[in-house]
């Protein structure tokens, strides 16, 4: 999906996790569509300035935040409205994906859960709050959820279950939002990519354990982060908003329902 290189031109997006993986690609695409682009990343600060290199200065701020607490997502929000420029669009990419064995220890299934529970439903959760509040107060904005398949059938992995069913958890949230503040102008999306060839779902894998899950997907393939990336920049134009509240699947026809 190829968008005009103004397409956002003037509209101001903040995007969390933007130094790998998909968010390191989504804020590629953002800043090919000549959006403003607040930068949020963890610990790896040249891969978010790698992300937004082709932005001039005034048209990018990177900013190191961690998304675990409530307290910790609203400070994020507050140090992106202090750039002065009015928010557009919020861009909820950055998680964790923790390992809960079922047969294992249970300090680490107890950790995982924790941890995915805290950075993917909590801290983002307030992390949405903030912008539904600001975006209803103002009448506009968007908010575009990265969610994944596993939360519409569950994890194939039996030991990666806190990861399906907090995305399932802000998905849920996001879907709230969207019914109950649609006609204040709040737009609200939400992608639910399957595997995808960028960040967590390669992770560690080879490529012969790469092409393996490649071979077992109805396209022979994996979703291109790409295209994950330039369908997160065409929502971010709102030029569909009767879209508002619908999951859109990026699987490769691997899971339909």
């Amino acid at each position: 999906m190829l968008l005009d290189q103004n397409a956002l031109a003037g509209r101001t997006v903040l995007l969390t996790g933007a130094s790998r993986g998909i968010g390191a690609v989504t804020a590629r695409a953002l800043s090919g569509a000549n959006a403003n682009v607040i930068a949020q990343y963890r610990t790896q600060r040249y891969g978010a300035e790698r992300a937004v290199e082709t932005l001039p200065d005034d048209q990018k701020l990177l900013i190191q935040a961690e998304l675990g607490t409530p307290a910790a997502a609203r400070d994020l929000w507050r140090s992106a409205l202090c750039w002065g420029r009015p928010i557009d669009v919020l861009v909820l990419n950055a998680a964790v994906n923790p390992d809960t064995p079922v047969d294992g220890p249970d300090e680490v299934w107890d950790a995982g859960w924790q941890e995915a529970l805290q950075v993917n439903v909590i801290g983002a959760g307030a992390l949405m709050r903030e912008a539904v509040r600001y975006f209803a107060a103002r009448g506009s904005g968007t908010i575009i959820v990265l969610s994944s398949w596993a939360a519409e059938q569950g994890s194939r992995i039996a030991d990666l279950t806190s990861y399906a069913a907090s995305k399932a958890a802000i998905r849920n949230l996001a879907q709230t939002f969207a019914r109950n503040y649609a006609r204040q102008g709040l737009r609200v999306y939400v992608l639910a990519p399957g595997v995808v060839n960028a960040g967590m779902a390669i992770a560690g894998q080879d490529d012969s354990a790469q092409q393996a899950v490649a071979d077992g997907l109805a396209m022979g393939r994996m979703v291109e982060a790409d295209e994950v990336a330039s369908l997160v920049a065409f929502l971010a134009t709102d030029a569909c908003p009767s879209l508002t509240g619908a999951t859109l699947d990026v699987n490769g026809a691997s899971y339909i329902r």
